[in-house]
């Protein structure tokens, strides 16, 4: 319950604006502030430093998923006996890891040629990487910043008239 307000008289029929009594029915709505009107149209526009930061973010991802992907091939290649002494038998899910990693340094790296060179499957391209990366744990400190960055910077050129 709100309380009363101490500008209208017990009564409830006056009210005081300040320098006199008036009747409460007679009561005027006091005019709007200066600048006050309708609120601006919120409009979605570029933001034109995202673009930078969207490649640091993806040359980021590019270097944590390389790493992965090397260390995995590496990996692969210890299997496969190319490197070391001994031939060991990888499992099953050590190829799929290893594949994945891949895959990500792959979306990756085709994200930030994209932006770099403001083709016009970059956006996609790196929505795609930033989800990618985000379905692993450390991806997500990357694929979010990614996933913003790309939806908002400014990645083609503006034409010029």
């Amino acid at each position: 319950m709100q309380p009363p307000d101490p500008r209208l008289s017990p009564d409830g029929r006056w009210w005081w604006d300040g320098v006199r009594w008036v009747p409460y029915n007679a009561v005027p709505m006091p005019p709007p502030p200066p600048g006050y009107g309708a609120p601006a149209p919120s409009v979605w526009a570029p933001s034109p430093g995202l673009r930078t930061f969207l490649l640091v973010v993806l040359i980021l991802n590019d270097l944590v998923s390389g790493f992965f992907a090397l260390f995995g091939l590496l990996a692969l290649a210890d299997y496969l006996g190319l490197i070391g002494s001994d031939h060991t038998a990888g499992r099953p899910e050590d190829f799929v890891l290893i594949a994945v990693f891949v895959l990500l340094f792959a979306l990756s790296l085709a994200a930030t040629i994209g932006v770099a060179r403001r083709a016009s499957w970059a956006r996609v391209m790196a929505i795609v990487a930033g989800a990618a990366v985000s379905l692993t744990c450390l991806g997500l400190v990357l694929g979010i910043p990614i996933l913003i960055a790309a939806s908002r910077a400014p990645i083609r050129q503006q034409q010029r008239a």
